[in-house]
């Protein structure tokens, strides 16, 4: 039967690229043995990686390695050489995506710098044009609508204040995203210019606005913003959209979600959102079984791996196969590195579809848990509907993370993920039905500074000595919802800089700049209508 349903494929795409012109190809991926040869240095990253790729790295404390280096563009020369269309490198895995004729395949396992070829998808759907619109070169109350499922996570409250994901690069894997440039809540991504980068990976084209409605529903979970109508979780967020499904089921997707990932890292993004997971294709011979559900296994789960590895936050749908044989949660939600979100009812219990952990070796899955039966989605047209389905209780706490993680920007990717874990409702006693349960801003936020440089005395300021161009002042309750007045004088007592900050709970953390400041002794003055502490700080 396995032979048989891949066969019909195989003939219903013959015929279709026959129609064009096209001869019978499919695609494959071709690996490499090494990066010998490569133009490329870890030691100059800025060739290869966003600063803000670098600087995500750097605050997190992660070394730039050899699988940060572009493949070798000579191996990806010879290919084309040969005669096969040469696509999408990956970096991490060192191989790239090509559409060829299987005649090709002996010739090119011949050549001494190929490790080895993986077939992951019948027919020729990869086209050179590339042609098509890009987006970008590369205390209220909640409104109605959206209410209710934001109010679970005290999303609300974390929008008054003041973290709707300003400053924070949000990446959507998903379908396609229809008729987003049309759509009044999401209209502000295209006045403000917030989508910084689109690529559909399935085709090759920058433009995402296809057929496919999904994506549109996921990113209206995060990114709209319509006044007393829709607001989002993360509406103030930069994001980044990239179409890595297709409408059949086969391993190139796994690939394609790679390559958005490593587009999205060099951009420099924060926070990656995937409403979609992978168990069976379409030719049995891709299927996985539980087993391989063991978090290192599936090619998107060690894609997710190496994601999280540069720093990024991985957020993904646990899977919607609760009712059904397959009643696991599906790559890459297996992933340590990833937060797997189960849905709940109004009741706030699970979804009777809500995939089921364990991990195949025995880990809590779902990790955590948001509304997925009856969410508030905008629609391709516009509508504001109540839809089913762990694809969109991810986004909502995508949202809450990208949030989270503006307050408390000096936490690490994994930091931020046991934090969550950690202010959920059963945290004490989690099951694999909603993992920790629902994630809290409120409860994230109370725990945060414990992961933070702790505080002594009321106030600190850190590094000290200060070695970089800033330094960071940390003040603790005393000082919450009070005028402060800062002011850092030289050793002499000259008066360098004056400001005044208002210290919350979800602000107790300033940067202050030193840029212009020589190395030597200074003194930091905390002022406050009742008390006046001095701090010494030592300039490198």
């Amino acid at each position: 039967m396995a032979l048989l349903m891949r066969t019909v494929i195989k003939t219903l795409f013959f015929s279709l690229f026959i129609s064009n012109g096209l001869s019978a190809q499919d695609r494959y991926m071709v690996f490499f043995v090494d990066k010998s040869g490569t133009d490329f240095s870890i030691e100059r990253p800025i060739e290869f990686l966003s600063q803000r790729a670098i600087d995500r790295r750097l605050r997190q404390q992660l070394l730039i390695v050899e699988n940060d280096l572009p493949v070798n563009a000579a191996y990806l020369e010879r290919l084309s050489d040969l005669g096969a269309e040469v696509y999408f490198p990956t970096k991490w895995m060192n191989g790239v995506l090509v559409q060829m004729e299987a005649d090709l395949i002996p010739r090119i396992q011949e050549l001494p710098f190929v490790k080895s070829i993986e077939y992951v998808a019948p027919g020729a759907v990869l086209s050179d044009n590339v042609n098509g619109d890009s987006y970008a070169a590369f205390t209220e109350e909640e409104a109605s609508a959206s209410a209710f499922q934001n109010e679970i996570l005290d999303i609300d409250i974390m929008h008054q204040e003041g973290f709707r994901g300003e400053g924070m690069m949000v990446g959507v894997f998903d379908g396609g995203f229809s008729n987003i440039s049309q759509l009044a809540p999401l209209s502000h991504l295209f006045s403000s210019n917030r989508i910084l980068l689109t690529k559909d990976f399935v085709i090759n084209r920058n433009n995402v606005e296809n057929n496919e409605s999904h994506g549109t529903r996921v990113l209206s979970v995060m990114a709209s913003n319509a006044e007393d109508e829709y607001i989002g979780a993360a509406p103030a967020a930069d994001y980044l959209l990239f179409v890595t499904e297709a409408p059949g089921e086969f391993r190139v997707e796994e690939y394609n979600w790679l390559f958005a990932a490593e587009m999205a890292d060099s951009a420099g993004v924060d926070v990656i959102n995937t409403s979609l997971g992978y168990s069976e294709f379409n030719d049995n011979s891709m299927n996985y079984s539980y087993a391989d559900m063991d978090g290192k296994t599936t090619v998107i789960t060690r894609a997710a791996n190496l994601a999280a590895s540069k720093g990024i936050l991985l957020v993904n749908s646990a899977g919607n196969q609760g009712n059904d044989a397959w009643n696991f949660i599906t790559a890459p939600a297996d992933s340590e590195a990833v937060l797997a979100i189960g849905a709940i009812n109004s009741a706030f219990s699970r979804a009777t579809f809500s995939s089921f952990g364990p991990s195949a070796d025995g880990r809590i899955k779902p990790d955590l848990s948001a509304l997925g039966q009856g969410t508030a989605v905008v629609t391709a047209n516009g509508t504001i509907a109540n839809q089913n389905g762990t694809s969109f209780s991810s986004p909502i706490v995508a949202g809450l993370v990208t949030g989270f993680w503006q307050a408390f920007p000096s936490l690490t990717n994994f930091e931020v993920i046991q934090i969550m874990k950690e202010s959920a409702s059963q945290f004490a006693s989690p099951d694999n039905e909603l993992g920790y349960g629902i994630p809290s801003f409120v409860r994230a936020a109370e725990l945060a500074s414990n992961y933070e440089t702790p505080i002594e005395s009321g106030v600190v300021a850190y590094p000290n000595p200060i070695t970089e161009e800033t330094f960071t002042i940390a003040l603790e309750p005393q000082y919450f919802e009070k005028e402060v007045i800062l002011t850092l004088l030289d050793h002499h007592g000259k008066r360098l800089f004056e400001t005044n900050i208002f210290p919350t709970q979800w602000k107790n953390r300033f940067e202050i700049d030193l840029v212009n400041a020589l190395a030597g002794l200074y003194i930091l003055v905390i002022q406050t209508s009742d008390q006046r502490t001095v701090k010494k700080l030592i300039k490198y």
